[in-house]
Formats: C-alpha cells, sequence, structure tokens
C-alpha cells in the first residue's frame, strides 16, 4: 500500500529542514572563529622560548604561575632591548588574541614575556590588595631577571598589558619604578576595579599611565555591559581624564578587528607612554 505524500506533515519536515539548517550555518561560523588562526608563528624571525613548569622555584603563598614564554624577534634584538618588555598577564585560559598580540608585537619589535597567573589568596582577606600586588610585582621582577641573565642587554623596564579576569591595583603597578604604563584589555568593572580606577584620580600622572580599550559590542549586537556601566558611572570629564579607548564595531574577543587592536597598542606604548615616562 503505497503513502499518499499529500497526508505527510510538511509543515513539520520543513520546521526541522529550516532547523538543521540554522544549526549547521551556526556550525560553519563557529569553526571559522576558532580556526581562521594558525597554531604556529607565520614570521620565521620569531623566536619563542617556552616553559610549562617555571624554570625558578618562586616561594609565595600568595600566587603561582606556570607557562612562561618569551617571545622575541631575532632579527630585531638589539632594537627590542632598547624598548620596554611587554608582560602580558593572564588569569584564564589562553585566549587566541593574546597569541595574534604576541606574534604582532614581537614581529614589531618587543620583547613579550607571557604569563599564566593563578591567585590563591582569599578576596575576603582584609590584605587582599597589598599582599597581591607585592607578590606580583616581584614575580615580574624575577621574571624579567631571569630573562636579563641569559641576554645581560635585556630591558628591564615593562609595559603591562592586562587581559584576565581578575582585579589589579592600577596605582600599585604604576608606581612601579620599572613599569612604564599599562593597558587593560576589555577589563572587567566589577567592584573592586571600580575602586581601582576611584584612586587614579588623586594622581594625574598615573591617570596618563593607564589606558583602557574596550569592544563597543559583547557577542552579536549585544552591547558591551562592562563600557556601559562604565559610561554610566563617570561624567565625560572623568572618561577622559581615564584615557578610554572604543573599538565601535568590535565585540568582545575582538574578532576581524586584532590588526586595530595591535596598531592602537603600539601608538599608545610608542607615543604615548614612552612619552609620559620620559
Amino acid at each position: 500500500m503505497s503513502t499518499d505524500i499529500f497526508q505527510l506533515d510538511w509543515i513539520f519536515i520543513d520546521t526541522i529542514i529550516i532547523i538543521l539548517l540554522i544549526l549547521l550555518l551556526l556550525g560553519v561560523k563557529g569553526y571559522k572563529l576558532t580556526h581562521r588562526w594558525r597554531f604556529s608563528f607565520s614570521n620565521e624571525a620569531i623566536e619563542y622560548t617556552f616553559y610549562r613548569k617555571p624554570p625558578l622555584k618562586i616561594d609565595d603563598q600568595s600566587i603561582s604561575t606556570s607557562k612562561w614564554t618569551l617571545t622575541r624577534n631575532i632579527f630585531l634584538r638589539e632594537e627590542s632591548n632598547k624598548k620596554p618588555t611587554i608582560v602580558i598577564l593572564r588569569t584564564n585560559y589562553k585566549k587566541r588574541l593574546l597569541y595574534i598580540l604576541t606574534e604582532g608585537l614581537s614581529s614589531y619589535g618587543f620583547n613579550v614575556i607571557n604569563l599564566r597567573l593563578k591567585i590563591r589568596l582569599d578576596k575576603k582577606d582584609n590584605q587582599f590588595d597589598t599582599t597581591l600586588i607585592t607578590s606580583i610585582r616581584r614575580l615580574i621582577s624575577i621574571i624579567i631577571d631571569f630573562f636579563k641573565e641569559k641576554d645581560s642587554a635585556f630591558n628591564f623596564n615593562y609595559t603591562l598589558l592586562n587581559y584576565s579576569k581578575s582585579s589589579l591595583s592600577y596605582t600599585s603597578i604604576l608606581t612601579d619604578p620599572k613599569n612604564c604604563g599599562m593597558i587593560l584589555i576589555n577589563p572587567k568593572l566589577n567592584d573592586e576595579n571600580i575602586k581601582n580606577y576611584n584612586n587614579l584620580f588623586d594622581s594625574s600622572h598615573l591617570n596618563s599611565q593607564l589606558f583602557s580599550i574596550f569592544s563597543k559590542r559583547s557577542i552579536f549586537i549585544f552591547n558591551n555591559k562592562n563600557l556601559k556601566r562604565f559610561l554610566n558611572l563617570y561624567n565625560h570629564q572623568k572618561e577622559k581624564k581615564l584615557n578610554i579607548i572604543t573599538i565601535k564595531k568590535a565585540n568582545y574577543s575582538f574578532n576581524y578587528y586584532e590588526t586595530i587592536l595591535l596598531g592602537m597598542i603600539i601608538n599608545l606604548i610608542e607615543n604615548k607612554l614612552l612619552n609620559t615616562k620620559n
């Protein structure tokens, strides 16, 4: 007995087909976003030194660190040692954006140190801020000294590039004599960070050493809630004082806007931070 095709529920079948097509399109989109960048550096001049475990024993109960990497351009080594070292700090898993920025900065002639940081302190501890920043400053100093022992011309001055979920005391970092400035990428505007921003209002010199770069969007068409909250909290005068930069069409991961972000970072370091430091 043959089946009468006119008795089939074509609305249900069409719905299933549409859902499958949507899932396929989302899968292709996700694959393109996660696989559009290679896993090896394209610039043959880049030298990559990797330590899965710290080569030095660091006795510190407040923080621990793993996966030290130094990326540098072997053809521009003399020039690189004259520039401040770029220290990229992260507390989450490695982001593709940081991989891209590392290659771009080192190709341009910067020595780039990547650190993965794990904070052991309890945020409820009254000495959390003081203890944490002391530990981080000491850690950065130890790591830079380690690489300087291997290359005596290695520059001990550094610029901190922060793309982590944790809040750091901006004032404490910027008062480090070796620090040349700090650039935050999509900082999370929680209560701790609001306090950190507020502490900078008392010092115009420190204000000029901190820059925050936000994406206009978070994902898809949704606005970046951290940027929105920041603009709601501070008036235009304070916004200008705190050196806020917004990439209007970018989303939280800066996909397709990595080159613009890289150019902004290089421009800030060379034309803003170094001039202010001098």
